[in-house]
C-alpha cells in the first residue's frame, strides 16, 4: 500500500486537503509528507516540516503547499 505511514497519521492528510486516493497516490507532496511520517526525511527537512506543520495548526489549518 502506497502512503502508508501518511494513511496512519490522520492530521497530515488533513493538512493536505482529505485528497481523493488516486490524487494521493500520485501527489508529490503525499510522498514526501510520508516520508517525513516514517521519519525518513534527513533531518534538515524533518525540521522544517516540523515547524511547519506547528506553524499552520497555530494559524487554524489551511492547505500545505509550500513544502
Amino acid at each position: 500500500m502506497q502512503k502508508f505511514e501518511l494513511k496512519r497519521r490522520p492530521v497530515l492528510l488533513q493538512l493536505m486537503g482529505n485528497l481523493p486516493e488516486e490524487e494521493l497516490e500520485r501527489s508529490h507532496l503525499a510522498a514526501k509528507l510520508n516520508s517525513y511520517a516514517a521519519e525518513l526525511c534527513p533531518p534538515n527537512i524533518q525540521k522544517k516540516i516540523d515547524v511547519k506543520i506547528t506553524e499552520i495548526i497555530k494559524k487554524g489549518w489551511p492547505i500545505l503547499s509550500d513544502l
